[in-house]
């Protein structure tokens, strides 16, 4: 057996701390306990691990369990300490020796016992006191192998127990007071969680104020002498705690203890802002928890939980009351319908409106109330709010008293299957929007006269001289055919045709400006196309002006109309020289530009991409900012009166605008001017030819066709349908569309139908799409001057169709004919 060898003090009570030294200084020859040196090992070994630790220890020895305890023990014995050292435990803790006697006993019979978090009401500051441990006893042997003492290592816990209690009341008190709307369920959530906790509190009254009075509530039934005590007025500043004692001869509620509250903590339940305070929190004190340093902010923090929940509540008062001042008189309707479509609740509004009072409104469906012309809809839009979503801005009819009716303007929300709905009277909106729009409509047609006059202007010379071209060469004709001479009609011809097409191209410029002239896209490469046009460029210019071509080594190649691409050109390059009246040089390039990110520029949205650049520069006057954006505007033309129709740069912005492009212009006053037409950049294989032939060659058929012509102009379908015969074919005729369908309804195979778009009744339109569901295959080619749908589109024209433009080459018709039937 282990035997401790060292017999000195120091090695008996080693160590420096205040207990070994204590233990050192102590006569323990006065105790029955005798000399230290002949003290059995035993004591000697558990004493030596008792001073040299940090935890709270302390052993009891011999039969009066003779009291032994370390430095980390003195602050559980408080005021006990030093004279606890030595004593019997009995003695030492005499206020607690019953809660742990029977525990004694069994360590003395060799057992071992645990307590967890045990409260015990010590008497360590002079008075009994609220702590908790958590400590084991452990029997110690002496030499006769007999049990002649005890060790306990103990945890005090006092600190943790009451804070987790404390934060436990204040989540209680927190999750009671959510949602409350009134001061009675205030009051419920406080006294809910202080009767539960009366240890901290074992009693709580809590004073409300009511205007100039107050009413005092108690938290526990044992405390209702409590809320009519007469408490001061005002208690001791919060510096202080707000301590008060009470009064011993008055009958306290005890709480969780055996004897009452010596003090109370009166706290003030603090108003928000400048608001006063809503009342007084009155918590008796835990009688054996004295000089609690934390009590009054733990108070504090309890009144400031409840003065939130009843601000909460004086805020919801206070929107109540405004709700109730605007439903009272709120001059836009106000209403709550259920699902079924009844009201249960109108504003007094409703009767300032529609002159029906509220009694007459409430337990009746809107149905009664609403035009029957929007019965279907208003109730399709009430199931929408109880299901989909709000409605907003929704508009119908309410019929007033006097029979009339006036538009209402709703906004609704949803909440417990119930539309609160919001309504505006709109009737008199409406009726200036109305007015307005009639005023607009006017306007805008006033602006469309002045255009249509501006046109007039611009354009009559023009057509005057194209018309008096063409009637002269006519009569001409006519003339010297009724004399019998033939010699000169090919010039007179001539000249009549080449004032057609002046005028047809004057057409063109018109339907490029309102964008609905139907296009013949084709790949183009504008080099080439600009290089064809060098001797009308040059004739154009005159001699006081140079050219120079800059064109891209590389082919270049985009999808458009070449025609109205030459159109543009030209455009452009009369501009240029009419901006150089004294001469100078005009520069045509072609190359490539990018469109780094999508960018409006002129009215114009330009796609990133990259694109193929016709570019015109000049050295010319140049234009000032206000004109540059204006330039694109139909009719605007800075040239004198009868110089020009302001048609140009418009029709290059519609013809740019058609083939996806767009038109880039810079300009300064003296410095010239430079127009980037920019189209799609496209590959493939190019058209076979850029312009057509002025004298296209006779086409024969090669087999005889059946073809139907549609056309309710006599003189259109006079050629057209000697034109075909002249080719070979078999032609019918009709003069509208539905004599034509007749004609596809007679069972006879047509080959091809060529139809006017513009027919009158069934449109040319409307008769393909009946011809094709007769026959699939059926071929189709659109004759048109003015189409609004025929832009050239091909989601418009389906395989097997085509569309040609008036007026065209007679002569060369019969050649387009024959490629739409080769078709396969």
């Amino acid at each position: 057996m282990f035997r401790f060898l060292g017999n000195d003090l120091e090695d008996i009570f080693p160590g420096s701390s205040e207990m070994a030294l204590s233990m050192r200084a102590h006569d323990w020859t006065a105790t029955p306990l005798g000399d230290p040196r002949s003290w059995p090992d035993g004591l000697k070994i558990p004493l030596r691990m008792l001073l040299t630790s940090r935890f709270e220890m302390w052993l009891g020895w011999g039969d009066d369990l003779h009291f032994f305890y370390n430095d980390a023990y003195i602050p559980t014995l408080g005021v006990k300490h030093p004279h606890a050292l030595g004593r019997p435990f009995q003695e030492v803790w005499a206020e607690v020796y019953d809660d742990v006697a029977d525990q004694v006993g069994r360590v003395r019979a060799g057992e071992s016992t645990w307590n967890q978090a045990l409260m015990l009401l010590l008497e360590r500051s002079g008075y009994q006191e609220e702590t908790y441990h958590s400590f084991s006893y452990s029997p110690l042997y002496g030499t006769q192998g007999t049990v002649q003492g005890m060790l306990c290592v103990v945890s005090e816990e006092t600190e943790r127990i009451i804070g987790e209690r404390r934060l436990e009341t204040l989540r209680q008190l927190g999750m009671g007071l959510v949602g409350t709307t009134d001061r009675a369920q205030v009051r419920r959530a406080v006294c809910d969680v202080f009767g539960t906790n009366r240890r901290d509190f074992p009693f709580a009254l809590i004073e409300l104020a009511h205007g100039e009075s107050s009413e005092s509530f108690s938290c526990c039934d044992d405390g209702a002498s409590g809320a009519d005590h007469v408490w001061p007025e005002e208690p001791p500043s919060l510096r202080e705690g707000g301590l008060v004692r009470l009064d011993p001869a008055h009958s306290w509620p005890t709480g969780a203890w055996s004897i009452a509250p010596r003090e109370a903590l009166i706290l003030p339940v603090p108003g928000t802002g400048d608001q006063p305070v809503f009342g007084r929190l009155f918590l008796g004190l835990n009688p054996y928890r004295r000089d609690d340093p934390d009590i009054a902010d733990f108070g504090r923090l309890i009144a400031g939980q409840i003065s939130g929940a009843l601000a909460n509540i004086a805020a919801f008062e206070a929107e109540r009351r405004r709700a109730d001042r605007i439903w009272a008189h709120s001059r836009d309707l106000i209403v709550v319908v259920d699902s079924t479509g009844i009201f249960r609740a109108v504003s007094p509004s409703w009767e300032t409106v529609f002159g029906h009072r509220a009694d007459e409104v409430v337990g009746h469906p809107f149905a009664d109330f609403i035009m029957s012309d929007d019965l279907e809809s208003s109730t399709a839009a009430l199931a929408t709010a109880l299901g989909e979503g709000d409605l907003t801005g929704y508009e119908n009819r309410f019929r007033t008293r006097d029979g009339s009716y006036r538009w209402v303007s709703w906004h609704t929300a949803m909440e417990d299957d119930l539309v609160y709905a919001y309504g505006r009277d709109v009737t008199e909106q409406k009726a200036g929007a109305a007015a307005l729009s009639a005023a607009e409509d006017a306007l805008r047609q006033a602006q469309k006269m002045e255009a249509v006059g501006q046109l007039t202007g611009g354009i009559a010379h023009d057509f005057n001289n194209l018309l008096t071209g063409i009637v002269g060469s006519l009569d001409l004709m006519q003339r010297r055919i009724a004399q019998g001479r033939f010699d000169g009609l090919e010039r007179y011809s001539q000249a009549a045709i080449e004032s057609a097409q002046r005028a047809a191209a004057l057409t063109q410029r018109l339907l490029a400006f309102s964008r609905r002239q139907p296009l013949d896209p084709r790949l183009v490469e504008p080099a080439m196309l600009i290089g064809g046009m060098t001797d009308l460029i040059h004739q154009s210019l005159g001699e006081a002006v140079s050219l120079e071509l800059r064109c891209d080594d590389e082919a270049l190649v985009t999808k458009c109309d070449p025609n109205q691409l030459e159109n543009a050109v030209l455009n452009l390059v009369i501009n240029a020289r009419d901006a150089m009246p004294h001469g100078g040089k005009l520069v045509i390039e072609t190359g490539l530009h990018a469109v780094v990110s999508a960018q409006v520029a002129h009215g114009q949205f330009a796609q990133p991409g990259t694109y193929v650049a016709v570019t015109v520069r000049d050295d010319g006057c140049g234009m000032a900012p206000g004109t540059i954006e204006k330039v694109f505007e139909p009719f605007f033309t800075t040239k004198p009166i009868g110089s020009g129709t302001g048609l140009g740069l418009s029709m290059v912005y519609g013809f740019a605008h058609q083939s996806d492009g767009f038109v880039e212009i810079e300009s300064a006053v003296g410095r010239g001017t430079t127009v980037r037409l920019c189209l799609p950049w496209a590959e493939g294989d190019l058209a076979p030819e850029l312009v057509p032939s002025l004298k296209p060659e006779v086409v024969q058929a090669d087999q005889q066709r059946t073809i139907l012509v549609v056309e309710d102009e006599p003189a259109v379908r006079m050629l057209l349908v000697d034109v075909l015969e002249e080719a070979g074919h078999r032609v019918l005729e009709a003069d509208n569309g539905a004599a034509g369908l007749e004609i596809l309804r007679g069972g006879e195979a047509i080959d091809l139908l060529i139809t006017d778009v513009g027919l009158p009744g069934l449109n040319g339109r409307q008769l393909a799409d009946a011809g094709r569901a007769l026959d699939a295959s059926l071929k189709i080619i659109f004759v048109t001057g003015y189409a609004h749908a025929a832009t050239g589109d091909d989601d418009w024209l389906s395989p097997g169709m085509q569309i040609v433009t008036k007026p065209f080459d007679i002569q060369g018709f019969p050649k387009r004919v024959e490629e739409i039937l080769d078709e396969t």
